[in-house]
């Protein structure tokens, strides 16, 4: 390999000799995933005409050394040049650490003292008709492993994304096996899961249909599931966990408080009853209390959601809208935009919504269990409709169902439950994009851990963004077992 090469976008030392710089690197590890076919359209058409399909590799490349520069460098040593290049650097880390345990037997000791190392991590992602790696991700920080922040699982809602995500992530042992278990849960349902998966729904208002919505969640918890069971393959678990809107369904089987069966067939079950009127959203900012008091003792419009001091919402009839609009003034109003979904809203513009979500959900998990919800569930819902719709009362028992169906009508509270994460927590982004969590976590302390220093402007979804979290998990402190990610 040519160590007098150069790449215009980095600055390397290549005055070192291979071997001395691998020397002073605590550890380093390389991950490939398979080639898969690229799920991005314009890709697929420009290629469809040659009769073939552009194939994606990533890479996801971890490294821990005695100073910044030493981490830098081996981040960018063999991934600016040509693949032959990047391929002789690649045998060159895995001879020298791969199949080294970071634990001694069972008593998870490591097997040296790694304080105070400087800790990286890298994305990359390259085509089979390009002889280079592009970098899209990458972080850098100096972190104790004495002292590793708490990781905390963050569960998006519904939203579009997963099916463009489907195809590399399939390509993970570990995600595949969860998706193909979800679907034979689902098949006696009358539900392809793959299908609802790979539907695109490019008219989102469609998705939100009565006829549609259950696929579109049962697409994001089978997503939501199959993210989890990737991860725990690596070896990581939280130890804790926040959700909003369908997330919340996700931090109830996190709970053990329902099983992956009932999670689905509640999903499955889902028909919510029609709204009389046409509704609108209003997506503001610094504005919450002003929302809250136009809102109060209203049946007209509702406060939805409250991500943030700079991101929050209301839902309502377009008069009320428009009169909550002139309140705020146009400085503070981001959106508006009509409504389709009417969850989140309370039963003022919907009757009944509580009532016939929970008669939906207790047909397919009638289970009440004597555990109630633990203090690693950071709520994002408020007591909205009794627990007393199925059974003998709330004294009989938790159930999911009233459980879920309450988080359906309550607004979204995700800033109230951020306030309550730790202040060194490791937010670990469960979702086919980072929106929710790069709004949630701007300006506080949880940033830290999650804010890249460079990063390419392309969006990161499917198995990039999941490299890109187990990256940072690496870079926090902890150790995932990385190589299992593929073999298992």
């Amino acid at each position: 390999m040519d160590h007098n090469s150069q790449h215009n976008s980095v600055n390397i030392d290549y005055t070192q000799p291979i071997d001395k710089m691998l020397s002073d690197v605590s550890y380093a590890a390389i991950i490939d995933t398979d080639l898969y076919e690229s799920p991005e359209p314009e890709a697929q058409e420009s290629d469809a005409q040659s009769g073939r399909l552009p194939q994606q590799q990533s890479r996801l490349v971890v490294v821990s050394g005695r100073s910044q520069r030493i981490v830098k460098n081996i981040l960018d040593f063999g991934f600016g040049g040509d693949r032959k290049a990047d391929d002789e650097f690649r045998t060159l880390v895995d001879k020298a650490f791969k199949g080294k345990s970071r634990t001694n037997g069972s008593t998870g000791v490591t097997d040296r003292v790694d304080d105070e190392l400087w800790r990286g991590f890298a994305v990359f992602t390259r085509t089979t008709d390009s002889d280079r790696f592009q970098q899209i991700s990458r972080h850098i920080t100096r972190q104790s492993a004495q002292y590793k922040p708490s990781i905390w699982f963050m569960f998006n809602g519904m939203g579009p994304g997963v099916a463009r995500s489907l195809p590399s992530l399939m390509t993970i042992p570990a995600f595949k096996a969860s998706v193909e278990m979800s679907a034979q849960m689902l098949s006696p349902l009358g539900v392809d899961a793959i299908e609802c998966m790979t539907e695109p729904f490019d008219d989102w208002s469609t998705g939100l249909s009565n006829q549609y919505i259950h696929r579109v969640l049962i697409a994001t918890t089978v997503h939501h599931l199959a993210l989890v069971d990737a991860l725990n393959a690596v070896g990581i678990t939280p130890d804790g966990y926040l959700g909003a809107s369908l997330g919340e369904l996700m931090c109830l089987y996190m709970d053990g408080l329902c099983a992956r069966r009932q999670c689905l067939a509640i999903c499955r079950a889902i028909w919510p009853p029609a709204c009389a009127h046409r509704l609108w959203a209003l997506r503001a900012t610094n504005s919450w209390r002003d929302i809250q008091t136009h809102a109060a003792n209203r049946s007209d419009i509702s406060v939805l959601a409250h991500v943030s001091d700079t991101r929050m919402s209301a839902i309502g009839t377009d008069v009320a809208v428009r009169e909550l609009r002139h309140v705020l003034g146009e400085t503070r109003v981001l959106k508006q935009h009509p409504m389709t979904m009417t969850f989140h809203a309370g039963n003022m513009l919907t009757p009944d919504m509580g009532r016939v979500l929970v008669d939906q959900f207790a047909k397919v998990a009638p289970e009440r269990v004597n555990t109630w919800p633990t203090d690693r569930w950071l709520s994002t819902s408020e007591p909205t409709i009794p627990m007393a719709n199925t059974g003998s009362g709330a004294d009989s028992g938790f159930s999911a169902a009233e459980s879920f169906a309450n988080t359906l009508v309550s607004p979204v509270l995700v800033k109230e439950a951020v306030d309550r994460l730790p202040a060194d927590a490791l937010v670990v982004n469960i979702a086919a994009d980072s929106r929710l969590r790069d709004v949630a976590l701007s300006g506080r302390l949880q940033e830290l851990y999650v804010k890249e220093l460079e990063s390419s402007p392309e969006s990161m979804f499917g198995i990039n963004q999941l490299l890109r979290e187990i990256g940072l998990v690496f870079t926090a402190g902890h150790w995932p077992r990385v190589h299992d990610l593929m073999n298992i």
